[in-house]
């Protein structure tokens, strides 16, 4: 049998994105969201008889840089919003594995991917200070403010991170930005022991140090942690770090952060 065609739309407004997802739910046709697509073979499998692309709501809204906070459209990619962030020196600490440049906001918050950045700025949900988003009944749903310090409503941004479109479309992202560090310094500690990689990580994780990033490898029988220090003068804390897996037994480098 034919497989039925699958139809894709790309609403210009979060009104028209509401009204969509009501046309199509009163059809009972099964529906995903799509953002850049980098994340569409995620999770369940699904025969969809519709898309809705956010392809269309990709714009950074507002920008308040006062605040350290910003508007983000669903389709924004990641990729253009940290460089309008970065002109007023600061940036959204998200940092997923990206396929090009194509990843975009909506679809990493829905999937709640993240990198090594969560170590130090947490998860994309803790980075959400509000959302809107379209329900299949063809209504907004708003909550949260552009303000980082509020604890009026029901926190939909918190419940749809990670909600892989199942709930509803999100079409609108008001998220909490941090400074940019003026410089960075990595540390690469190896060892082809994982007793001693475990303890090196450990020792670095535990320690009173400002680690922007870490992340630990292991590969053919071996093994490296990776620990981002940034900052106006991030040397003295990767001095300190650096004695850390040096004590635990790893052999530490500096690297390029650009080469990673």
């Amino acid at each position: 049998m034919a497989k039925t065609e699958v139809r894709t739309e790309a609403p210009a407004t979060p009104n028209e994105a509401a009204e969509l997802l009501r046309i199509i739910a009163a059809g009972k046709t099964p529906l995903r969201a799509r953002g850049g697509g980098t994340k569409f073979g995620w999770g369940a499998e699904c025969e969809p008889g519709a898309i809705i692309s956010t392809e269309s709501l990709g714009e950074v809204k507002e920008h308040n840089a006062a605040d350290m906070t910003a508007v983000l459209g669903a389709g924004t990619p990641l990729a253009v919003a940290q460089k309008a962030f970065a002109e007023s020196g600061q940036m959204l600490a998200l940092d997923p594995p990206l396929v090009g440049d194509a990843a975009t906001i909506g679809g990493i918050i829905a999937t709640n991917d993240s990198g090594p950045l969560r170590h130090r700025y947490k998860a994309p949900r803790d980075l959400v200070l509000g959302m809107t988003v379209a329900l299949s009944d063809g209504t907004l749903a708003r909550s949260g403010s552009k303000v980082i310090k509020n604890v009026a409503g029901y926190d939909i941004g918190k419940l749809f991170a990670g909600s892989f479109g199942t709930l509803g479309l999100i079409v609108e992202i008001i998220v909490r930005l941090h400074p940019l560090p003026r410089r960075t310094v990595t540390l690469v500690g190896e060892s082809d022991d994982p007793k001693v990689l475990q303890a090196g990580s450990l020792d670095l994780g535990h320690a009173p140090l400002e680690v922007e990033a870490l992340d630990v490898s292991w590969f053919d029988g071996s093994g490296r942690v990776l620990a981002r220090f940034g900052g106006v003068a991030p040397e003295g804390q990767s001095a300190t770090g650096r004695a850390l897996l040096e004590t635990a037994g790893l052999d530490v480098t500096d690297t390029a952060d650009d080469a990673l």
